[in-house]
This record gives structure tokens, C-alpha cells and sequence, in this order.
């Protein structure tokens, strides 16, 4: 793009946003929403900065988005009626005024963002939308809520008896030492070796990355565009190579704590460790998917000959 480019496109983009008082409005409810895509970016950095692997919610708003444009003559071509028009501009500026006093907490602003965000899908494309493209609409709020892992962990402890992964995190983990030769026991969520003992706790569990990686198969077999079946057995391998996985990181983090000072077992446990074993996770889970895939690909091949 040429320098003298952009002023024409900004110009181009004001002249269509001030075009009536729909665009107005409409360009309203998309600014709430940009504000809070700035923000929830931010966040998302800063996230994967720690160790976190949020940044593939992103991926699933992408992903939504894509899907809607892949649509956008459908959609543009949508009959608006004057009630679904009057419901959006209802939300949008419901968004515009409550949006300044939310800016105290990130979930108050996401809620109102996709409050905003509704009211435009529902005045350009009606209501309608929504029931015509819900995996669409699901991955876009989904990606674009705040603290997901909060909700799950919630769930998580609703559900199950207290220390339940924990504890087996750290069975498997002392198994794992005593057949390298390092004499470990398992009481309850502790690994105790012979001068020092470790907790699992929680966020050490492997629950976290297990979720991620069921996400990311999720993600994945909707953009290779794979069956239900395969879908779901991408989702499962995922989350069980991130259970697999993280014995492994809880040996070496219970020798670091016990032998090796607390300096390794700071890095092991802080983000650099949890990129390095998120590296090795998605490396093997890629060849993984792709082998699947590839294998979905060669049946139909085979389909397609078989019929000529």
C-alpha cells in the first residue's frame, strides 16, 4: 500500500460511516466493540508473555470471522425487518452508553462489547443470523470472553472430589521418579523425595493445558474442514498428549525443587518451562492432526476413483 494511500482509505472509510444514520449508528456499535478488541488483544499478549496459551481464543474469533465472510453475500442479501433494525440499534446503543463505565473490569467490558457487536449483527443482517450461522456466532463470543479458564476451573471443582487430577498427577509423577532411580512416595497432591517434598497444585494439574489442547483440535478440524468423528478424536488426543505431558514436567520440577535449586525450579515452572513444554506438545500434536487429516483426504481420493 502506497503512503498517500491511507488518507484516501480513512477518508473513504469516515465518507461510508457518516452515509445515513444506520452506517452512523452501525459504525457506533463497531467502535465499542474495536475499543474492546484493543484491549482483550493487549490481554491476550500479555497471557501468552506468562506461558499461556490464550492467544488460540483469538484464533477462534479469526476463525468466526472467516467463516461469516466466507458468507457475506448471503448476507449481504439478508431481509432486515423494521423490528430486528429497531432491536439493534436498541443494543448498540446500549453498548455506547454503558461501555465508559465498565472500563474497571475486563468481563463487565466484554459483556457490553458483545452486547454492541449483537445490535450490529441484528440491524444489518437481522436476527435471523444467529440461527443460520450459530458455530459462527459461538466461536466469535467465545473467543472474544475474557478469563475462560476461571469458568473452567470452577466447573472443574464443582464436579470432581477435591485434589482428584492432583492426586493422580502426583501417583503418576513419584512412579515416574522411582523408575528413573529417584525414590519418590505419593501422599495425597505431595511428591516427597528424600529432602524435599513438592505439591501439585492446581494450576499444575495439566487440566489447563489438556482444555487448550482440545480447544486448539477443535479449532483445527473445523479449519482443515474434518468430519464430527475426526473432530472429536483430534479433541481427545490433544488433551490427553497435554496429560502425558505434564508427568514428565512434574519429575523434573520435583528434582529441580529437591536437587537443583530454586532458580530451575522457577524456570521450569514459570513461562520459559511452560513454552518449552508447550513446544514440544504442539509438535507432536501437529504431525498428529496431520496424519489424520491426510488419512481423511487419501479415503476420499480413494472414494472418488473407486466411483469413476
Amino acid at each position: 500500500m502506497k503512503q498517500r494511500e491511507f488518507p484516501q482509505i480513512i477518508v473513504g472509510l469516515i465518507h461510508r460511516a457518516n452515509r445515513s444514520t444506520h452506517s452512523r449508528i452501525v459504525t457506533c456499535g463497531l467502535l465499542v466493540a474495536t475499543c474492546y478488541g484493543i484491549v482483550r488483544l493487549i490481554d491476550l499478549l500479555l497471557d501468552s508473555l506468562a506461558g499461556s496459551s490464550g492467544i488460540l481464543l483469538l484464533a477462534a474469533s479469526a476463525l468466526g470471522g472467516w467463516m461469516l465472510w466466507q458468507n457475506r453475500q448471503t448476507l449481504k442479501e439478508s431481509v432486515v425487518s423494521e423490528e430486528d433494525r429497531v432491536t439493534g440499534y436498541i443494543l448498540i446503543a446500549m453498548g455506547a452508553i454503558f461501555y465508559p463505565f465498565c472500563l474497571f473490569a475486563i468481563w463487565s467490558q466484554a459483556i457490553v462489547a458483545l452486547i454492541a457487536l449483537a445490535g450490529v449483527a441484528c440491524s444489518c443482517w437481522g436476527t435471523a443470523c444467529f440461527r443460520r450461522f450459530p458455530l459462527a456466532t459461538f466461536l466469535i463470543a467465545f473467543g472474544l470472553l475474557p478469563r475462560t479458564t476461571l469458568v473452567a476451573q470452577r466447573l472443574w471443582q464443582t464436579f470432581t472430589p477435591p485434589g482428584f487430577l492432583e492426586n493422580i498427577m502426583a501417583w503418576t509423577g513419584s512412579l515416574g521418579l522411582t523408575l528413573i532411580g529417584q525414590p519418590a512416595i505419593a501422599e495425597g497432591s505431595m511428591i516427597v523425595l528424600s529432602s524435599e517434598a513438592v505439591e501439585v497444585a492446581y494450576g499444575c494439574n495439566g487440566l489447563y493445558m489438556a482444555a487448550t489442547m482440545a480447544f486448539a483440535g477443535f479449532i483445527l478440524g473445523l479449519f482443515l474442514k474434518q468430519s464430527g468423528f475426526n473432530i472429536c478424536l483430534m479433541m481427545l488426543i490433544g488433551a490427553l498428549l497435554a496429560l502425558l505431558f505434564n508427568i514428565p514436567r512434574i519429575m523434573l520440577m520435583a528434582l529441580a525443587a529437591a536437587y537443583w535449586g530454586e532458580y530451575w525450579f522457577d524456570f521450569w515452572h514459570g513461562s520459559w518451562g511452560g513454552h518449552i513444554f508447550v513446544t514440544f506438545i504442539f509438535t507432536i500434536y501437529y504431525y498428529v492432526v496431520m496424519a489424520i487429516a491426510n488419512k481423511r483426504s487419501l479415503k476420499t481420493k480413494i472414494s472418488l476413483k473407486g466411483r469413476n
